[in-house]
C-alpha cells in the first residue's frame, strides 16, 4: 500500500457514493493494522470496505496489496487486473507489496493490460460542433414528425435544437426549473418527456435545491409543460424510457430506485437500495419483455418486465469491467455501454445471449480518445448511435462555475451500427 494510493482519499472518497463514517473508520482501522504489519487483520478490513463499496480507487489497491501480502498470489493478480481496467494510469507497478508476484506470468500480463488499454480505438465518427460552447449537453432526441434535432442542457436548463449540417443552436424549450437529462417522444409523436434535477453544475443553483429532481411531460406542438412529475429527498432522475403503452420509467441515480409514470401518475416500481449504487442508463429490448439498467459500480442489471423480482446483475468477460456505465442502449441483441467513469472511456458493444440473460461477448467500439472527455447518453436513429462526446463535467470549479478556457464546443458523434 502506496503513500501517494493513501491521497486519493481526498479526491475520490468524500462523496455521496464514496465515504461515510462507516467506511472512513474501517479504512482508518485498515491503515492502523498495515503498519502494524497485521496483514491478516488489513486484509479482512479490506475485504469488509470492497464489499461495501467495490471498485473504489483505494479500497481495490489495498485489498490487492493485501492479498499479495498474505500470499494469496491469484487473488491479488485478479484484483489488480479490476483495477486496471478501471484505470490504466495507477502505478503499481515498483510497490514492494507486490514483491511476491511481480516476477509471475500473471503478474506481467496486467503490465501488459495496462498498456494495451493506452491504445486508441476509433470507430464512432465526429459529426458536427454544436454553437453553444457552454450548453454541456447530455443528452439528444430526433423528433420524427418534425424532422426536429433536440439537445438536452445541464449547464443551461433547457432544450435546444441544432441544424445537423451546421450545429447552429436556437433555444427549444426554456422552463425547465431543474438541469436536463434524458429525453424521450412518445410512439405517437405528441408529447416529449424529460427527465430533469438539479445539479451544483446548473445556473441558479442554491443548497436549498438540492435533492429535487422531476419528469417533464412536455407538449411538443406547443412546447409547454403538460405535467410535471415532482420529488424532493436526495432525487436524481437522469434518465428515462418509454413502453409502447406509453408508461414511463425512470432511473433514479440518488436513491437507486425506478419509478414508473402510469396513468399520469408517478410510484416507485422498484426499490434497488439494498444491491445498487449509483443506477444510470436503461433501456429495453425489442419486444420489451427485458429492461436493463446501468449502475456506475456494479454493471448492468436485467429485469423481467412482468414480474420485477425477477432479475439478475450480468456477468462480464474478462478484460471488461462493470464500473462506470453512463449511457446503454439496446440494439439488435446487443447492449451499447458507454464507460465514462473509467480510464480510459471507452464505448463498448456487449453481445447478449439468446436468451438475452446474459453477456456472450464484447467488443470495443472507442477506446482512449483525446476527443472524448464523459460522453454519457446515447441514442439510435435509423441503425446509426449517437451521442455527445465531450460533456464537460472537469471543466467546472467547486463553486460551478464553468471554466470555458477548459473545454471545446460539444462534439457530435455517430456510430453506423449496420
Amino acid at each position: 500500500m502506496k503513500h501517494q494510493i493513501l491521497a486519493l482519499l481526498t479526491v475520490f472518497s468524500f462523496s455521496a457514493v464514496g465515504f461515510s463514517q462507516s467506511q472512513r473508520e474501517l479504512y482508518n482501522q485498515s491503515t492502523e493494522a498495515y503498519k502494524a504489519k497485521n496483514y491478516s487483520l488489513f486484509l479482512k478490513l479490506t475485504e469488509k470496505l470492497d464489499s461495501i463499496r467495490p471498485l473504489h480507487p483505494t479500497f481495490t489497491y489495498n485489498l490487492a496489496s493485501a492479498y499479495a501480502l498474505n500470499n494469496e498470489k491469484e487473488k491479488a493478480v485478479s484484483v489488480l487486473e479490476k483495477l486496471v481496467l478501471t484505470n490504466n494510469k495507477v502505478d503499481f507497478e515498483k510497490d514492494a507489496d507486490f514483491d511476491n508476484i511481480r516476477q509471475s506470468e500473471a503478474f506481467q500480463k496486467v503490465i501488459q493490460l495496462k498498456a494495451d488499454l493506452d491504445k486508441t480505438v476509433t470507430n464512432s465518427q465526429s459529426v458536427i460542433s454544436l454553437s453553444e460552447k457552454d450548453l454541456h449537453p447530455e443528452s439528444l432526441q430526433y423528433l420524427k414528425k418534425q424532422k426536429l434535432w433536440l439537445a438536452s442542457s445541464i449547464r443551461q436548463k433547457k432544450i435546444v435544437s441544432f441544424d445537423f449540417k451546421t450545429g447552429k443552436c436556437s433555444d427549444w424549450f426554456t422552463d425547465s426549473q431543474f438541469s436536463t437529462f434524458a429525453m424521450k417522444a412518445d410512439a405517437k409523436g405528441k408529447y416529449l418527456w424529460v427527465a430533469t434535477a438539479v445539479m451544483p453544475e446548473m445556473i441558479g443553483f442554491s443548497k436549498e435545491m438540492e435533492g429535487k429532481a422531476a419528469v417533464l411531460k412536455i407538449d411538443i406542438k406547443t412546447k409547454k409543460i403538460v405535467k410535471r412529475f415532482a420529488v424532493e429527498g436526495g432525487h436524481v432522475f437522469g434518465d428515462l424510457v418509454l413502453d409502447k403503452q406509453g408508461n414511463v420509467y425512470i432511473s433514479d441515480s440518488g436513491q437507486a430506485l425506478i419509478y414508473k409514470i402510469s396513468d399520469d401518475k408517478l410510484s416507485v416500481w422498484l426499490d434497488l437500495k439494498t444491491e445498487a449504487f449509483n443506477l444510470q442508463g436503461l433501456t429495453f429490448n425489442e419486444d420489451q419483455s427485458k429492461l436493463y439498467i446501468a449502475d456506475y459500480l456494479k454493471g448492468i442489471l436485467v429485469i423481467d418486465v412482468q414480474n420485477p423480482q425477477n432479475k439478475t446483475w450480468l456477468k462480464f468477460p474478462k478484460g471488461t469491467t462493470t464500473k462506470g456505465i453512463d449511457g446503454l442502449t439496446f440494439y439488435e441483441n446487443s447492449l451499447f455501454a458507454i464507460h465514462n467513469g473509467v480510464r480510459p472511456i471507452r464505448v463498448i458493444q456487449y453481445e447478449l445471449s439468446e436468451k438475452q440473460d446474459s453477456i456472450s461477448g464484447f467488443k470495443v467500439i472507442d477506446n482512449n480518445r483525446p476527443e472524448f472527455n464523459e460522453p454519457a447518453l446515447a441514442t439510435v436513429i435509423k441503425d446509426t448511435l449517437y451521442f455527445f462526446g465531450n460533456s464537460p463535467w472537469t471543466a467546472y470549479g467547486k463553486n460551478g462555475n464553468l471554466d470555458l478556457s477548459k473545454l471545446e464546443n460539444p462534439m457530435l458523434f455517430e456510430f453506423k451500427l449496420n
